[in-house]
């Protein structure tokens, strides 16, 4: 919300001031355990209205780097008051990857993220647009204050995964680290290698090459497919008991089925082995499933995606 059009006791505090509160100077206590939050402390009310991230504490941890994945634990911080607004410093860390995304919807802590290291603790002030009737998020108005501050740990990085050569494919294939699929009356069956790591890299395993078009990033394709986690090997998804295709864009699926289907051709059958940071990372809240996943496709058809 924008806080100098709301009645609110921030925005009358906010719209009076002409000063800016300063983001360096939170204080961070850490707690002595995990199921203890710590101590955040700052002089309020807090008034700013800069989107900002600062290092509060220095990590000696790994650095990190555009494309890592890191586990952090965060709390929020009403500017009214300083009171918690909300945290899981006392719960399960949650996955987030320093990309292209968050470079666009959160610059700032972006910049901030690939100067620092696991166990640097960072506050980070943003100043939020008006929700709207139709569910989009205006742009803040003018004089709008940040409501909220924002303190996260690093408590984990993990170095963003790459894509297998064909060469390396065939090499850990041929010494059965790669799953596999036995497909019955229609229905396949894909086998995880025991006591075997998954792969840290995106595994492109064609069992069968097409002869139709080949698939970009941006293509539409037709698919038939199981999905499932490489942990367990049980299915989380699929389409083949519907007993037709499945169409989408290669642009709005994860990243390892953007990367792994690109070049394929229609007709191909492929087993994708995704890493998790290429899938949906490792940890979810939304239900997904987590780690690395394995997919049977079998590509249908392909055709160009919608210009823009």
């Amino acid at each position: 919300m924008a806080l100098c059009a709301t009645a609110s006791v921030l925005a009358l505090a906010a719209c009076g001031s002409g000063s800016s509160s300063d983001l360096s100077s939170i204080s961070v206590k850490p707690a002595s355990d995990d199921k203890t939050a710590p101590e955040v402390s700052f002089d309020t009310p807090f008034v700013t209205d800069k989107d900002e991230a600062v290092t509060l504490e220095q990590g000696d941890g790994a650095e990190i780097n555009a494309g890592d994945t890191i586990s952090i634990k965060s709390g929020l911080y009403k500017a009214i008051d300083g009171l918690s607004a909300g945290e899981n410093f006392t719960g399960q860390a949650t996955d987030m990857t320093v990309d292209d995304t968050m470079k666009q919807q959160m610059p700032e802590l972006y910049d901030r993220l690939v100067d620092s290291k696991v166990g640097d603790w960072i506050a980070y002030s943003t100043v939020e647009g008006t929700q709207q009737a139709d569910g989009t998020v205006a742009e803040p108005e003018e004089g709008a204050r940040a409501e909220r501050i924002i303190v996260l740990h690093v408590e984990n990085s993990t170095a963003a995964s790459g894509t297998m050569s064909k060469d390396e494919v065939a090499k850990q294939k041929k010494e059965g680290k790669l799953p596999t699929v036995k497909v019955t009356d229609g229905k396949p069956a894909i086998t995880i290698p025991k006591d075997t790591e998954a792969p840290k890299d995106l595994a492109v395993d064609v069992l069968e090459e097409g002869k139709g078009e080949a698939a970009t990033a941006t293509s539409k394709v037709k698919a038939k497919y199981s999905g499932v986690t490489w942990a367990d090997g049980k299915e989380f998804d699929g389409n083949f008991d519907k007993g037709e295709a499945t169409e989408f864009g290669l642009d709005q699926v994860i990243k390892g089925w953007t990367e792994g289907m690109t070049g394929l051709k229609a007709g191909s059958k492929v087993l994708l082995t995704i890493p998790a940071d290429k899938a949906y990372g490792n940890s979810s809240t939304s239900g997904s499933p987590t780690g690395t996943l394995v997919f049977y496709v079998e590509l249908e058809s392909v055709t160009a995606g919608d210009s823009k």
